[in-house]
Order: C-alpha cells, then sequence, then structure tokens
C-alpha cells in the first residue's frame, strides 16, 4: 500500500489538491475517477516506508536544509506568499521526515503564527542560530535578505565540513587497510606458523613471542573487543560532549601541535561567517555575539566570547576583547575587526576574515594529509617488516641446526 500526491478537478470544476492511498497508480486512478475527479496529475510519495528508519539513523541531511532555505529565498524574492512557499518547498522534499516537519510549519503558519516561532518548534532541524536570524529578518522586513546570508553561511559551512572529510578520505583508508591487514595475518598466518614453531623445543626471539601472544590474544578474546571498543567510543564521546571533560578534551586538541592550528582556524571562520551574517540581519552584536560564540565547536572560544559580552555592553570595542586573547585571537584577526569597527564596515571586514580562514583550513587539511599519508605508510612497512622478522628469525635459527 502506497501514498499518492493528486492534483484534480471535482465534481464542480473546483481545483483541488489531496492524497490517497492505494496498491498502485492505477488502483488510485480508479478510485479518483470513481468520486468523480478529473486527474490533472498524480504522483506517488517516495520514502513512507524507510521514514521511521530516517528518523532514527538518518535524520536531515545538511544538504535538505540548505535546499529548504534555497528554494524558500528564492520564491520570497520571487513573490510567492511565505505559506506557499513552505508547503511547495515541502512538495518537492524527498526526506518524508523532513517533509512532515516543514507540513507543520506551513499549517501554523496559516494559523497566524510567524516563521520563526514555527521553525522553533522544529529545533532538531532548524538550531537556535537559525531560528533568531529568522526572526530578526521576519521583525526588520528583510527575511529575503537575511535568508540570503542564512544561505550563504550554510553553503560555505556544508563546503568547509565536505572538504575537511575528503581531506580524511585517503589517511582513514590506509588505516583501515593496515589495520585489516594485522589482524588477518594474526588470526589466519600466524597460528599455521606458531604450529610449526612451537615443535622445536627452543627459546623463541622477543619479537616471535610477542606476535604469538597477539596471535593468541586475537583468538581467545578478539570476538570481545568490537563491542568493547564500541562501548569505550560511546563513553568517550559523552564525556567530552559537555562539561569538564568536554574542557579538558578542547584544552588537549588546542596544544597538540599541528591539529591546534586546523582547530583554531576552523572556529575562527565558523564565528567570522556568523557574526558576519548575525549584524548582516541588524541584530545588536552583543546578542549576536552570543549566538555566534554556540555556533563554534570548541568550549574555549564559547567562554572567551560570551565573558567579553558584557564589556561589549559598556562600549569596549570587540577588537580591544580579542587582543586579550592571543592564544584563540591571532593579531591579525583583532587588527582587521579594528579596522572594520573604525571604518564603520565591521561585517564586510568579517566576511573577508571568514573567506581568509575558510581557505587557510582548507590549505591546513591537505598540508595535513600531505604529512601524515607517508607516516601511515612507514607504519603498515613497520609493520610488516616487524612480523618478517618475527616469522623469519626463528626459522632461519632452526634451519642452522639442521
Amino acid at each position: 500500500m502506497g501514498t499518492f500526491f493528486y492534483s484534480a478537478l471535482d465534481l464542480t470544476n473546483s481545483h483541488v489538491k489531496g492524497k490517497v492511498d492505494a496498491r498502485s497508480s492505477r488502483a488510485a486512478v480508479a478510485t479518483l475517477e470513481r468520486e468523480g475527479f478529473q486527474i490533472i496529475n498524480l504522483r506517488e510519495e517516495k520514502g513512507e516506508r524507510f521514514s521511521r528508519f530516517q528518523r532514527s539513523l538518518l535524520g536531515v541531511s545538511t544538504q535538505e536544509k540548505i535546499f529548504f532555505t534555497r528554494n524558500l529565498y528564492t520564491m520570497l524574492e520571487s513573490g510567492i506568499a511565505l505559506d506557499q512557499a513552505v508547503k511547495t518547498t515541502a512538495e518537492q522534499t524527498t526526506n518524508g521526515t523532513f517533509r512532515e516537519a516543514l507540513l507543520d510549519i506551513y499549517q501554523r503558519i496559516q494559523k497566524g503564527q510567524t516563521l520563526h516561532s514555527a521553525l522553533s518548534q522544529h529545533r532538531q532541524y532548524f538550531p537556535e542560530f537559525f531560528v533568531n536570524v529568522v526572526r530578526v529578518g521576519e521583525t526588520s522586513g528583510r527575511l529575503d535578505e537575511v535568508l540570503s546570508f542564512l544561505l550563504e553561511k550554510q553553503e560555505k559551512d556544508y563546503d568547509l565540513k565536505t572538504k575537511a572529510r575528503g581531506a580524511m578520505i585517503y589517511p582513514a583508508i590506509i588505516l583501515t587497510a593496515l589495520v585489516v591487514m594485522v589482524v588477518s595475518m594474526l588470526v589466519f598466518v600466524i597460528p599455521r606458523i606458531s604450529d610449526v614453531l612451537h615443535q622445536y623445543d627452543v627459546t623463541l626471539p622477543l619479537a616471535t613471542r610477542i606476535l604469538l601472544w597477539l596471535s593468541n590474544f586475537l583468538l581467545h578474546y578478539g570476538l570481545y573487543m568490537l563491542p568493547a571498543v564500541v562501548v569505550l567510543l560511546v563513553l568517550f564521546r559523552r564525556a567530552t560532549r559537555a562539561g569538564r571533560g568536554k574542557w579538558r578534551w578542547d584544552s588537549f586538541v588546542l596544544a597538540f601541535p599541528r591539529i591546534n592550528t586546523i582547530v583554531r582556524e576552523f572556529n575562527l571562520a565558523q564565528f567570522s561567517r556568523s557574526l558576519s551574517a548575525l549584524l548582516k540581519s541588524g541584530m545588536s552584536i552583543d546578542q549576536a555575539l552570543d549566538l555566534a560564540a554556540g555556533v563554534t565547536t570548541n568550549s574555549h572560544y564559547q567562554r572567551t566570547i560570551r565573558s567579553g559580552i558584557p564589556f561589549i555592553q559598556k562600549g569596549i570595542p570587540l577588537s580591544e576583547i580579542l587582543k586579550g586573547h592571543p592564544k584563540l585571537f591571532p593579531p591579525l584577526t583583532s587588527r582587521m575587526v579594528e579596522v572594520g569597527e573604525k571604518a564603520g564596515k565591521l561585517d564586510h571586514m568579517l566576511t573577508r576574515l571568514a573567506a581568509f580562514y575558510e581557505k587557510s583550513v582548507q590549505n591546513s587539511l591537505t598540508n595535513f594529509s600531505a604529512v601524515i599519508e607517508p607516516v601511515l605508510l612507514l607504519c603498515i612497512g613497520l609493520a610488516v617488516g616487524f612480523v618478517a622478522i618475527a616469522v623469519l628469525t626463528p626459522i632461519w635459527s632452526f634451519s642452522k641446526t639442521i
């Protein structure tokens, strides 16, 4: 049984839209024609069977959220009413879970709610930053412009995260190949060799004993290792998500060579892009700083930015506050912010700053990937060499005694 959306003329020749449940498109057409409808178009609702699975595992992707923002901005700029723009976007969305949320937003708007109020009922898809920027746009009557800023930010963030993941794909493949190769040898190859080695009543070299112990450990406890690793990862994730655990983990990341540069530039790019979009929307700088702090992923940046808000409210320039934290905000950042404040174009300067750090993150990731790849290849070579020495050394010793 499937669900089909239809557009048709009823008995009074009025244009109506709706949906009908049927086993096939032919059955849906037959049902509607029996009721006197003249069908204009009919389409099957896709993804309904997997909507629960999507809700629990897949959720709503960033691309679908960008699709919503882009469609809404385009239609509002074209003069289409807000409720119809949301409804049309919902009808074009292939994700059943997200479609239900958008249709709920459409119904709330029709009942008189504002867009930001309707969006706030679905915080799992529209975070506080998004909702507050839309609220400012509705209040100022510049909703289409604000959506343009949001769309630019979403696309830039998505592009930055995609390139970050892309830079890590090759090292991840090499690391996975290393683990698979070592485990396969320990489980399938070494046990056969160990039978031969134990036939000789001699003391085996240290490397061989280590290899045999690892093989024996995996054979007896290997099935317990995978769930144990999963549990440890879940516990680690929970411990570093909030509170002291997150603060300590963020401190470690900021102190780790090479990684700290990428983390710092990524957070500066996020902060600059978010603050620029908020200021362009017409939000006051103290409110904008509070929301921009929530966009950053490192708790050190969040605490530092929010601690400066009381000084901003007393008239202290943002650049002066940033100068007090040179490890988080390099001199280039505070200097460009200072120039923007003096010129009265802080939002434009922040946009340029965001573009600079986004490019810098991409370069840092490329360089990091170029450095880590030969290191991983060297690890593979060392692993193979260790296995070869551990296996061949006793065999060579045995051959000398023959």
